[in-house]
């Protein structure tokens, strides 16, 4: 490797921001004569505006990764990259095209994309990649050019190896590029650029690679870093970190923080961490996440060197906190035979399911089969604070994993779960006292994925969640549960118990995360009063609502997500459910565990809860059970059959509700409709989703004597969605890695459905959020009419009247950050779950 001493120089303008230009190019004027430039480029721009360019179908997805990068903060340039080295130009040209036509973001649209001729460039010299005098003098004009037109220029070299590579390089246009004011794309083989750059630790730092045509030939692991690295919006700093730097502007106070890298193989970043006195650095798994501690003074360096996505703090987590007659459950245990399956018990077995909380009380029998072993597969601990133990002392896992997998026989089988037969997998996140860490969550989250083949974990229920500060592309739990979900994990999360100000009245806007992202399914509570009958159900009033108040900051402006959520409602008032050995919350308010309920034993000990945190479980169990009936469902199929088949609640409107609440009864006859045979991530889009002869199953249900229309609809990010075609067809927005948001288009505030993408054609989308009258399709009145939603997501501010006197608020802070849910009780929110009026 040539000139060591410049490339250390080098090294250390691109970890530390230098702004280093080269000397030649500081005097030139933007009004000088630009001959060399003119000589060794072509302006691809201009030929697209002239009509000299085809436009092609292909390469849509790596233009707008361009796109992407280029009107970002991204420090890293985009290196196009294929097997041959034939291909970066067209992505190019259809890049020069969309620009031509003003189909670009506001700071493109003037740009011009200029093509460097290497050919030409090396014209005379022996052979290219060798650098001669000559060829860095006609280098170094047109360097000089391009930072003379103050960025207007965006030069695309291909063969970049040529000019930056190992073998051989020229350290102006390197020293350029890392000053940022020289943007470049480059382009090379997927050889070149693992011989000559990525063996290059200071060369490789520089760029951003894109890979064009067959993502198959990258590994899974570089899949989900490209994908997670471009879904990054805004301050790369959490808002509660900048404000915790604000409030000591010495910077010597030192934090635990989550640093999720953009790449944690960068063998320049564990270097880089020490030298800024970051200390105590530990990866979350093989993970680009990162729980460190470091002063606030260095926030602001990590941040800079674009090594980094997101940091925020390693925030403290606490819980959020007759079932099988009022879902449905018990009119769905008995399953007939059909075509090539016998006759079976709907109970979830064989399928894993994690109860991610305070740990269980293993020994309860409700976690054992009919023949009195033990249900749970793995049992595993990520508190630190209890180095060893796995059980539940606080006593709300247990309560929790009762709901979703419990199959206790006492009182003949009245506190049954809803998938009473399926594996346990029990992850312990929360302390003794109901308290945790993000870090935890992550650690625990990341146990599931390496683990989810051995113990066919399918359904993960997080009955926990902090206040949803971070946009759901930043939040690192938000992002972990995004992994799960593509990796085929149905993912439930309670909405939050905040849904009531201290006065009584409703509050808007305080959906926990990860409740607050698009990829999982969130549950909010209803209060069956105690009866089977559905007929008189209403939404609690401490059920958190939505819409989701997270957000990020473009310049000093929030952007909110404003999502509707939250998914679904299922009960959560006054559950009684399984009760660890003394545990806390029962110690705290004896009433949550009265004699009449306690008369079986310690192994069949019983409790109440209330809470969203009981909701979740209802729902996790459902899913587990739809998994079991079809095990080809995807997690989105899954949230689709949920809200599909969901019975409107009347009164309550889309923020308090969703799609309605759980009809399982429904959703099994929905889910048995579907085809079983397939591999639903590769089907076309409008496929048909029934077996040939298969027909749509009745779109109503019966329940405890109540005869009522399913909702018929599903929830975009701010829209719903109806047609018939959603429960016929397959949608593109059903597979893994997708959100049925996706597809969702806003044009000058008028919403469609993306119908090349993402959805089939004959469906109807609606952006005003209604108020049920207990009908299908989203019947009722307008509760927030079309348009409040919608823009750049800033029309929704902090106490803004939304409708009929209610205001919405931002998320607020609960303490310092703290993780809350209906377990713990902060400050004056009374979020026990709990026997008194405060939990209906």
């Amino acid at each position: 490797m040539k000139k060591p001493l410049s490339l250390l120089i080098l090294l250390a303008i691109c970890l530390m921001n230098i702004i280093f230009v080269p000397a030649n190019a500081q005097t030139k004027s933007p009004n000088r004569n630009t001959s060399t430039l003119s000589e060794y480029s072509v302006d691809l721009t201009q030929l697209a505006r002239e009509g000299r360019i085809k436009s092609t179908l292909n390469y849509n997805v790596e233009v707008d990764s361009l796109i992407k990068n280029l009107s970002s903060k991204e420090l890293q340039q985009p290196l196009l990259l294929d097997d041959t080295n034939e291909n970066q130009e067209l992505v190019v040209e259809k890049l020069a095209l969309r620009i031509a036509n003003g189909n670009v973001p506001a700071d493109l649209k003037n740009k011009k994309v200029l093509q460097l001729n290497i050919n030409k460039l090396f014209q005379t010299t022996n052979r290219a990649g060798v650098i001669s005098d000559v060829v860095a003098k006609r280098l170094d004009g047109v360097i000089s050019d391009v930072l003379a037109t103050n960025g207007e220029v965006i030069l695309f070299v291909d063969k970049i190896s040529n000019l930056v590579g190992a073998t051989e390089n020229y350290p102006a246009l390197i020293e350029a590029i890392s000053n940022q004011k020289l943007k470049v794309i480059g382009g090379s083989s997927q050889n070149a650029f693992e011989n000559e750059i990525n063996n290059n630790l200071y060369v490789s730092a520089l760029f951003h690679p894109i890979m064009i045509g067959d993502t198959n030939k990258l590994s899974e692991k570089e899949i989900l870093r490209n994908a997670k690295n471009e879904g990054f919006r805004g301050d790369t700093v959490s808002p509660d970190l900048r404000e915790m730097m604000s409030q000591d502007p010495s910077g010597n106070k030192r934090i635990d923080v989550i640093l999720q890298a953009k790449n944690a193989d960068n063998p320049m970043l564990r270097s880089f961490l020490s030298e800024n006195q970051v200390k105590s650095v530990k990866q979350i798994g093989n993970d680009d996440t990162f729980v460190a501690n470091l002063p606030l003074s260095a926030v602001e360096a990590l941040s800079n060197s674009g090594m980094f996505n997101y940091l925020s703090p390693d925030r403290a987590t606490q819980t959020t906190g007759h079932v099988e007659e009022t879902s449905g459950a018990t009119l769905t245990r008995s399953q007939p035979a059909v075509t090539g399956r016998a006759a079976y018990t709907l109970d979830g077995a064989g399928i894993g399911v994690a109860i991610v909380d305070s740990g269980i009380y293993a020994a309860h029998n409700g976690f054992k089969n009919a023949a009195g072993t033990s249900r749970v597969v793995a049992n595993v601990n990520f508190t630190t604070t209890v180095t060893t133990a796995t059980a539940d002392n606080f006593g709300h896992g247990t309560h929790v994993a009762g709901l979703a997998v419990g199959n206790s026989g006492y009182n003949a089988g009245a506190y049954r779960g809803v998938a009473n037969n399926s594996n346990i997998i029990s992850v312990k996140v929360l302390s003794d006292v109901g308290i945790g860490q993000t870090s935890w969550l992550l650690n625990g989250l990341n146990w599931i994925l390496a683990n989810k083949t051995t113990h066919n974990i399918r359904v993960v229920n997080l009955s926990l969640g902090t206040t949803a500060y971070d946009t759901y592309t930043n939040d690192p739990v938000c992002l972990k549960v995004k992994e799960l979900a593509a990796a085929g994990i149905v993912v439930v999360a309670a909405a939050g118990n905040l849904g009531k100000n201290p006065d009584g009245t409703k509050s808007y806007g305080k959906i926990h995360s990860p409740g607050n992202s698009p990829y999982v399914i969130t549950v909010g509570a209803t209060n069956t009063l105690g009866t089977a009958q559905r007929g008189d159900d209403i939404v609690t009033s401490y059920s958190s609502r939505g819409p989701t108040r997270s957000f990020y900051t473009s310049g000093t402006t929030k952007v909110y997500d404003n999502l509707i959520k939250p998914d679904l409602v299922a009960p959560g008032n006054r559950l009684v459910s399984y009760k660890s050995l003394t545990p806390l919350l029962v110690l705290n308010t004896p009433a949550l565990a009265p004699l009449d309920i306690n008369l079986g034993g310690v192994t069949e000990g019983m409790m109440y809860q209330s809470g969203t945190s009981m909701s979740a479980p209802v729902v996790a169990g459902a899913a587990t059970l739809l998994l079991q009936v079809n095990p080809k469902l995807t997690p989105g199929m899954v949230k689709m059959i949920l809200q599909y088949t969901a019975q409107p609640v009347p009164g309550a409107n889309m923020f308090e509700q969703g799609a309605g609440q759980l009809n399982l009864e429904g959703a099994v006859r929905m889910a048995k409709s579907i085809k079983s045979d397939v591999d639903f991530q590769t089907v076309e889009k409008g496929s048909s989703l029934f077996p040939t002869g298969g027909v749509a199953p009745t779109a109503s249900s019966t329940l405890n004597g109540s005869t009522f229309a399913w909702s018929q609809l599903i929830l975009g990010h701010r829209t719903y969605i109806t047609g018939s075609n959603l429960g016929s067809q397959f949608q593109t927005a059903y597979k893994w890695s997708n959100s049925f948001g996706d597809g969702e288009v806003n044009a000058n505030n008028v919403f469609s459905l993306n119908t090349t993408t993402h959805y089939t054609t004959g469906l109807t989308i609606n952006p005003n959020v209604m108020t049920s009258n207990g009908g299908a399709l989203g019947t009722g009145s307008v509760f927030v009419p079309s348009g409040v939603l919608i823009g750049d997501g800033v029309l929704i501010g902090d106490g803004v009247l939304i409708g009929d006197g209610v205001l919405i608020g931002d998320g607020v802070l609960i303490g310092d950050g703290v993780l809350i849910g209906d377990g713990v009780l902060i400050g004056d929110s009374v979020l026990l779950g709990d026997d008194t009026p405060s939990m209906r």
